[in-house]
């Protein structure tokens, strides 16, 4: 399954690794990575990477290159990284390409999948990220499932011709609201011997996560275009909400942390966390992935965070399900988390 959080992060990621290959960032790197991040064009794919970054370990740094960056991070670096609305295809596609992997693959048909179109409503746990790097997006549909499943039922219209029209939001340069775009697909879904290809739904006999997905595909041009992305535009795409996001990081202060997640889950945002491109520290959390975040709470004396794998399936921990859903310690997500995105609905 893919995992991918960025495609069009991976430069910049690229050269943030290479400030280490002599083993440490000096006073000068860090000067220059602010320069970079001021200039007007840093946008949140960059903060995200950045963030993480700043979360490797300080004997990596210049202790006063490691105080500099920690700073923008905690303080600035939010103000100064443009979220991006997400845009697509004037006229999508009506049949969008398959990735590389799949047309290599020579056996993936495009077949009929007989079902309706919710069994049992938009469920949280309904939506499984396939062979697509799209773990942003399936994670926001799941998001928008827990927060306001109305909406999810609103975007999608069933024609009589047997196709289906899903209205997505696209936010156009120097716009002050979001234009609603109109994408129809028919009911054939991707498939190897029978298997989908893409996203799934627990119910075999449910088709609305292959039916948002497919529908984004159309529109931003192909399988193989929504292969890494960011959940904040997916946020956007799917509500016409504006999305936020704030960084992670022990060194900021798991109190801080815990209050600002708090007070998102109790707005009634739908919330998205993005994992540590580095290795995070706790096993069984993928690095470079995004998870929806279900809530927190305070146990015991303890804070506790909840989310979701788009796989529906492989968590950190044994709860005896290995349905992809797991609490975890706030300090374990702090160490194994770097950006939490979010839209207020």
């Amino acid at each position: 399954m893919g995992s991918k959080i960025l495609g069009q992060g991976d430069r910049y990621k690229a050269k943030l690794e290479k400030t280490l290959a002599d083993g440490k960032v000096t006073k000068q790197e860090a000067t220059a990575i602010l320069r970079d991040a001021k200039d007007g064009q840093f946008r949140e794919v960059e903060a995200h990477y950045l963030s993480a970054f700043v979360g490797l370990d300080a004997k990596k740094f210049d202790p006063a290159a490691h105080a500099k960056l920690l700073a923008f991070v905690k303080n600035e670096m939010v103000a100064f990284a443009e979220i991006a609305g997400d845009t697509g295809l004037a006229s999508p596609r009506k049949q969008p390409k398959l990735t590389p992997d799949s047309e290599k693959a020579g056996v993936v048909r495009w077949e009929t999948k007989q079902g309706e179109v919710t069994v049992d409503g938009f469920g949280m746990d309904d939506a499984l990220q396939g062979q697509v790097g799209d773990c942003y997006f399936i994670s926001a549909l799941a998001s928008v499932a827990k927060t306001k499943p109305e909406l999810l039922a609103k975007a999608i219209t069933t024609n009589r011709d047997g196709t289906y029209t899903v209205t997505f939001y696209e936010r156009k340069a120097n716009a002050a609201k979001p234009t609603p775009v109109k994408v129809t697909i028919d009911g054939t879904f991707a498939a190897r011997s029978g298997q989908l290809e893409y996203a799934a739904a627990r119910s075999t006999k449910e088709l609305w996560p292959l039916i948002f997905e497919k529908a984004y595909a159309s529109w931003k041009g192909g399988f193989d275009a929504i292969e890494g992305g960011m959940s904040a535009t997916a946020l956007e795409a799917l509500t016409g909400a504006k999305p936020d996001f704030f960084p992670v990081d022990d060194a900021f202060g798991g109190a801080d942390i815990f209050k600002k997640l708090k007070a998102v889950c109790a707005s009634g945002a739908a919330v998205v966390a993005l994992s540590k491109p580095w290795d995070p520290s706790e096993q069984g959390i993928v690095a470079d992935h995004a998870y929806t975040l279900l809530g927190v709470e305070e146990k015991g004396g303890k804070q506790f965070v909840t989310l979701r794998n788009p796989w529906g399936q492989r968590e950190p921990g044994r709860d005896g399900r290995d349905d992809g859903i797991f609490t975890m310690p706030l300090e374990q997500f702090l160490t194994s988390f770097a950006t939490v995105e979010f839209a207020k609905l």
